[in-house]
């Protein structure tokens, strides 16, 4: 009986598909094999040789799709921090090595000064310098025979010279020498570019100091390093030959800001070239001996008496002009560098030292009163003090003179009372005024004692 299929439900379930001829051919012969004891060794071996080659090949995949994956480039991020308030690796600042003074040199170790006291160096051919004044050299060398005869020798015929740390050498000339107690404050002033030298170690209670000023005349025969030339010298740097005239620090112009001083330099520029220079790409920038380094002020440029860089300059035509920068009012000298570039992508520069001069500035008057001691004695119950004098001010301005300013104590620092004072502090000193006093202080100890008077001291031997 035949039958036929059905186009509608199934009666039941699908017969299984039968698997191809080969396979069942393989699969007998597999069985065929493993059933005869002297063929299973060599079945064995095969499918161990199959594994094997199966894991050596996941092993390679695996291996060539991490090389792909570490070899893809991991991106490094950018720097993000831009502008003037990003952190810049400066160059090492300027220190003096060297102290050259007569015959005589001096090695140069910094130290660091609190309060008068003072390291005194190794050796008598030793020096030492206070870390950071770099306006005014504060230098001490030790307190011998042979180094205080050298400092009284010293006269305006003399003339004393610092090497600094990149072989530049900075000349001074003698200006005065003096006797300081060790706390005298006053000659760690930075007010204007000199050089300080004095004997440390025990010496009483005064200091042998010699000051020297910076000497500007020998600016224009300066020996300065190979990448930096002195004023006046040509510099072809690509199509423009630029010359610095001079320059100098402004200060109580208007424009300048509470803190700040500007620096002004004049400099000519030629057009060497073929074609026309636009001057307005000139870049310029102004260093001071920390390596610090200051930008172009618009307002600082147009305070000189030439015009700021702008325009154009034709080929074989010059054209002088004032660069301005705002600077602050201790900025470190007594040289600063100023650099040029033709523009922003020239790859050299040209550098030029200047001289760090400006208007002296004008002294406290406080400091320059007079003060005379007449007497200075104690009371016939030993129970005061009693200092006669006078004080004169030879200024044009005012002095007021406070209980502050007045100061009587033991070398040890044991300080007397100021009973009173006749005529009653404060007092007021017109412009050339004397004023005569009586100053009435408590019971000192029976020795030395120290009295200052606004700027003026006076060792006394009480009885």
């Amino acid at each position: 009986m035949s039958i036929s299929p059905d186009s509608g439900n199934a009666a039941g379930p699908m017969p299984p598909v039968p698997p191809p001829i080969q396979s069942i051919t393989m699969i007998n012969r597999l069985k065929s094999s493993w059933n005869n004891p002297s063929k299973r060794p060599m079945l064995i071996f095969g499918f161990g040789a199959v594994g094997i080659a199966v894991i050596l090949l996941l092993v390679a995949i695996t291996q060539l799709m991490g090389g792909a994956a570490s070899a893809t480039p991991v991106p490094t991020p950018a720097p993000t921090c831009v502008g003037p308030n990003c952190p810049i690796s400066q160059p090492s600042p300027l220190v003096p090595k060297k102290l050259h003074v007569r015959d005589r040199t001096f090695d140069i170790t910094p130290v660091a000064v609190q309060k008068g006291k003072w390291p005194v160096g190794a050796g008598d051919d030793n020096a030492t310098w206070v870390f950071g004044t770099l306006v005014n050299y504060l230098i001490g060398l030790p307190n011998n025979s042979e180094n205080k005869d050298l400092l009284q020798a010293l006269s305006e015929a003399d003339q004393i010279s610092l090497e600094l740390s990149d072989g530049q050498l900075v000349e001074f000339k003698f200006d005065a020498q003096q006797l300081v107690s060790p706390d005298n404050e006053e000659i760690f002033a930075q007010h204007h570019p000199g050089l300080t030298v004095l004997l440390l170690g025990d010496d009483g209670a005064q200091r042998l100091v010699v000051t020297a000023n910076y000497d500007v005349s020998s600016e224009a025969n300066r020996t300065v390093p190979s990448n930096v030339v002195a004023l006046n010298t040509p510099i072809e740097i690509g199509d423009v030959r630029v010359k610095v005239l001079n320059g100098r620090l402004v200060e109580n112009a208007p424009g300048i800001p509470v803190g700040s001083a500007f620096y002004l330099v004049d400099f000519t520029a030629e057009n060497i070239g073929t074609d026309a220079l636009n001057v307005s790409d000139f870049v310029f920038e102004l260093m001071d001996y920390a390596r610090q380094k200051y930008k172009l002020s618009d307002t600082a440029s147009r305070l000189g008496p030439n015009p700021p860089p702008g325009g154009q300059l034709l080929p074989g035509l010059s054209g002088t002009f004032t660069t301005g920068f705002e600077v602050p009012s201790n900025i470190t000298g007594p040289r600063l560098t100023w650099i040029f570039k033709p523009d922003a992508a020239f790859k050299g520069q040209a550098s030029v030292a200047v001289p760090l001069v400006g208007p002296t500035p004008t002294p406290d008057p406080r400091s320059q009163a007079r003060v005379q001691i007449s007497q200075a004695y104690y009371t016939s119950d030993q129970s005061e003090v009693i200092v006669v004098g006078s004080v004169t001010n030879p200024t044009g301005a005012l002095i007021p003179v406070g209980t502050a300013d007045i100061v009587l104590s033991t070398p040890e620092g044991v300080l007397a009372t100021l009973n009173s004072a006749d005529p009653i502090l404060p007092w007021r000193l017109s412009p050339g005024d004397t004023l005569n006093f009586t100053l009435r202080f408590g019971r000192l100890p029976p020795a030395a004692a120290i009295l200052k008077i606004l700027n003026n001291s006076f060792e006394l031997t009480l009885q």
